[in-house]
């Protein structure tokens, strides 16, 4: 997936060996998704303590340092995606090039973890106790999609799935512009309670 904006896409291939090599047993996209939840609920800051969590077991510390810079690469890039609106967004998904199955199973991953950043950043929000229909409507949507997969026929390649999935990942990719908007206010007040 190519972004029309001034930051530099993020190279999902590579920082998916750079992780596995580094020992990571979360997916990237549930780790991407998980990072612009937090982001939209919380900010940057947000972003890295529910990153820190999500990679918290015996080896947390050595995976972090051994791929703290990629890390910090993936947040500032998605935090400045989101920044820029224009829809310049891009969830960090396998290409198009990659078998159904993988494509599929890694949005399911996104969404789910973009449901937990959120919820582990702005309960409230997750919860639907923030104003805005469309972001309630979103995260419901979100949580459907989490579920995703393809039938055991499907995945042999003898049925065609019946959804498109390029306008699923289209859907997914301006919600989240969307989410980040909605949660302008929740991003304000946390930022605000880091400052006290």
């Amino acid at each position: 997936m190519t972004s029309s904006s001034a930051t530099p896409p993020l190279d999902y291939d590579r920082l998916r060996e750079v992780l596995a090599a580094a020992g990571a047993v979360v997916a990237l996209a549930e780790l991407h998704g998980g990072v612009c939840g937090a982001l939209c609920a919380g900010g940057p800051d947000a972003a890295r303590r529910w990153l820190l969590d999500s990679l918290d077991d015996a080896d947390a510390g050595a995976l972090v340092a051994a791929v703290a810079d990629d890390l910090d690469e993936l947040i500032d890039t998605s935090s400045k995606m989101l920044e820029e609106g224009e829809l310049a967004f891009e969830p960090l998904l396998p290409s198009d090039d990659a078998l159904l199955a993988e494509q599929v199973e890694a949005l399911a991953l996104w969404c789910q973890g973009f449901l937990s950043g959120v919820g582990s950043t702005a309960p409230a929000a997750a919860t639907g106790s923030v104003e805005g229909d469309a972001l309630g409507e979103i995260l419901r949507d979100f949580a459907e999609i989490s579920r995703a997969g393809l039938s055991d026929d499907e995945a042999a390649g003898q049925d065609q799935p019946d959804f498109a999935l390029a306008e699923i990942q289209e859907y997914v990719r301006v919600s989240v512009q969307i989410a980040f908007e909605e949660l302008t206010p929740v991003r304000a007040a946390a930022a605000a309670r880091e400052v006290h």
